[in-house]
């Protein structure tokens, strides 16, 4: 299996202190060695030294949430993301794709969305959205708004765009939408190891943007901002000239410069890191800012907070690798929000959102979980 040298390198750095036992949301919610940073890294090691790879090591490299804790309190400072990344990819290499691989794969670069479904239901959350607010599709504007597949494909998480656009219009902000137009922005690809295809698709989004004659991107989904922000740039070799944001900034600003009035709510809430926006790309402080803003309202933190958040169990692709293990870790992060007291838990991301609902329902915990752009609608609507 070709392994390029500084991956190699950062393997070997792993010393095995097992502090990463305290961080890593599978190994706390199976208690097993092997689903741990210490013990993927000793996986991968003895694969370096010339053992057979199992299929045992495939499943838990893509076990792995990918959410960046374990590196966050790691001693000696291992990458265990990049790494899990580069395994994925040296492994799609020799040995093809998984099933699951496979449909993302087919789903996405032929479909242009995570799911395989007709383009033409991207704008199926707009069918229901009153017609006061005006939506322009494939226009100039300031704004470029993508909502990414989950929120625009799964009627679950319609609320968040039809949300978010409410928002824009109140604000009076120029917004406009590609529609069935919009293309996945590729990172479950890119985190399944499939690079070459993630480098395709990227290259793709970026001309259909600048070719729309617009340089300012917000979405809702932290997956798709750091993918834009972070990984276009690396899979592209060069600056996109676009300036990316995420939706709860811009909700901020809004708030802050007086454009969103929100009523009083006598409510308790906590809030949810997501771990693309929060861990990964230093967001944190917008969201609290938004919620503590809101007249009336009670904001509790939970224990695990802000770089110390736990995964909501969907990230990594692994609640298409492994749902059940997926769901345990969702149990896990909504025993934490049931500790604040809080009647609601709130996150930014559709995502956390969709893998918290079930968390809540699986174990039969009193707590609702909304995105920030739902609660502030609700508030801001006249």
């Amino acid at each position: 299996m070709k392994i390029d040298e500084k991956i190699l390198k950062e393997i070997e750095t792993c010393v095995r202190c097992g502090y990463c036992q305290a961080y890593c949301p599978t190994y706390q919610a199976t208690r097993h060695e092997g689903y741990n940073a210490r013990g993927r890294m000793q996986l991968a090691k003895a694969v370096m030294n010339g053992d057979d790879i199992s299929d045992l090591f495939r499943t838990r490299i893509n076990q792995c949430l990918l959410c960046g804790s374990c590196s966050e309190h790691c001693p000696p400072g291992v990458h265990i993301p990049e790494i899990a990344e580069r395994l994925r990819c040296a492994l799609n290499e020799k040995y093809g794709l998984t099933a699951v691989g496979e449909r993302m794969r087919k789903n996405i670069t032929e479909s242009g969305n995570v799911n395989g479904d007709e383009q033409k239901n991207r704008l199926l959350w707009l069918a229901n959205l009153s017609e006061k607010y005006n939506v322009k599709i494939n226009a100039k504007a300031e704004y470029l708004y993508l909502p990414g597949c989950v929120s625009s494909l799964y009627p679950s998480s319609y609320a968040v765009v039809q949300s978010f656009v409410g928002l824009l219009c109140i604000s009076g902000t120029d917004f406009t939408v590609l529609g069935e137009n919009e293309l996945c922005c590729g990172y479950p690809l890119f985190i399944g190891g499939m690079e070459s295809e993630a480098k395709s698709v990227a290259r793709e989004n970026v001309k259909c943007v600048k070719e729309l004659g617009i340089d300012k991107i917000v979405t809702t989904c932290p997956s798709c901002y750091y993918m834009w922000k972070h990984h276009y740039p690396e899979l592209l070799g060069e600056e996109t000239g676009l300036k990316v944001i995420h939706g709860v900034e811009l909700l901020a600003e809004l708030c802050e410069n007086g454009k969103l009035h929100p009523r009083e709510l006598n409510e308790t809430v906590t809030y949810h890191d997501p771990c693309d926006l929060g861990r990964k790309s230093g967001i944190f402080e917008s969201p609290r800012k938004i919620l503590t803003s809101i007249p009336g309202i009670t904001f509790k933190e939970m224990r695990k907070n802000r770089v110390d958040a736990v995964c909501c169990g969907g990230g990594g692709n692994l609640e298409s690798n492994d749902p059940v293990l997926s769901g345990k870790v969702s149990a896990l992060r909504i025993s934490q929000a049931a500790e604040t007291g809080a009647t609601t838990i709130v996150s930014c991301c559709q995502q956390c959102r969709r893998t918290l609902q079930s968390g809540a329902r699986t174990t039969r915990t009193r707590i609702k979980v909304a995105d920030i752009t739902e609660l502030l609608f609700k508030l801001c609507e006249e």
